[in-house]
């Protein structure tokens, strides 16, 4: 194969994946608006009761904690 050949295959292969990919964008952003997922009635907001509860820094070798984050000094 020639250098010729290899530079048009990987240019076929760039365009048709691009191709591919401007398609597939092309019918999730229809697919969305058919849906009418994109609404401006969809807009949602996360409620709270203004509540934030107060965490304690990492004990040493503690990397990950498992379970409430809330110090049970404060409840």
């Amino acid at each position: 194969m020639t250098n010729k050949q290899k530079g048009l295959t990987a240019i076929c292969i760039f365009l048709v994946l691009f191709s591919g990919g401007w398609y597939a964008n092309e019918f999730n952003n229809r697919t969305i608006h058919e849906k009418g997922l994109d609404g401006p009635d969809n807009l949602t907001i996360q409620q709270h009761d203004n509540v934030v509860p107060t965490t304690f820094p990492f004990q040493p070798r503690e990397y990950i904690r498992i379970g409430n984050r809330v110090s049970q000094e404060n409840e």
